[in-house]
């Protein structure tokens, strides 16, 4: 029984793909499985998918650069108290 298991957790591990979605959210409901799965399926040259693929790219820009900024306050902010 235990051998069985470990084996169907490996293949389960191994057909595993990276989703778009690789940020961990919030939203953890049938809704977000919803919105997933109609990425997913949208057609490659359509215009919808186009403006996703851009806005997604703008959108991680942006996340990286508020989340530099954050950690350069953290940072400056608990030097401060260290140092004075």
């Amino acid at each position: 029984m235990k051998i069985a298991l470990s084996k169907d957790l490996r293949k389960r591990s191994k057909r595993r793909k990276l989703s778009h979605f690789t940020k961990r959210g919030l939203l953890n409901s049938n809704y977000k499985r919803v919105v997933k799965y109609s990425f997913k399926k949208a057609r490659r040259k359509s215009l919808f998918m186009i403006r996703q693929r851009a806005k997604s790219i703008q959108i991680s820009k942006e996340s990286l650069m508020a989340s530099l900024v954050l950690k350069v306050a953290v940072f400056v902010s608990v030097a401060i108290l260290i140092l004075f």
